[in-house]
């Protein structure tokens, strides 16, 4: 796409962005994303803050920005909570937990995934069925007797347990 005029407003932005990040144009995404963030302040677009800060991470973490996409992760978490979003929150959690395991801290990881998970589960996200999927499949990854310590770590909700510990794959 050819650059954008200095004039364009954050709705411009916005769209641009979604349709580099649609076209698979993760650099000229997160360009874009960045020059409209200063823009989106939290007192007067929250909501679509929070949004591009989430759709930041997730670019970053596949571009393989690990520091950025951690600055993403830990800015959109207190926006999201103070927002009473639960469902990005909830996705934030278990994003950046998947995050904090890939780069080595499996436990630590693997019980924010589960966190998240939880979160999404209580205010009914779809996204709940797919990450406990992921939730799994990262749990392969550890010894099992490790997977359940961090299970019974991260929650007390018993039906997530038993959907965690008793299932076999997706």
């Amino acid at each position: 796409m050819s650059a954008l005029p200095t004039n364009t407003t954050p709705a411009e932005l916005l769209a641009t962005a979604t349709a580099q990040q649609a076209a698979g144009d993760s650099t000229a995404a997160l360009t874009t994303y960045e020059r409209v963030l200063p823009l989106l302040t939290r007192n007067e677009r929250p909501h679509d803050r929070a949004r591009v800060l989430f759709q930041m991470a997730q670019l970053a973490r596949f571009e393989g920005q690990v520091t950025r996409a951690f600055a993403c992760y830990d800015e959109l978490l207190p926006l999201a909570k103070e927002l009473g979003d639960a469902r990005a929150h909830g996705l934030g959690v278990a994003m950046r937990g998947q995050l904090v395991f890939m780069e080595g801290d499996k436990p630590g990881g693997l019980q924010a995934m589960i966190r998240g998970l939880e979160e999404l589960r209580r205010c009914g996200a779809g996204e709940a069925e797919h990450l406990t999927c992921h939730t799994r499949f990262f749990s392969r990854r550890l010894p099992r007797a490790e997977f359940e310590q961090c299970v019974h770590t991260a929650t007390g909700d018993e039906a997530l347990r038993e959907v965690l510990l008793k299932a076999e794959g997706c």
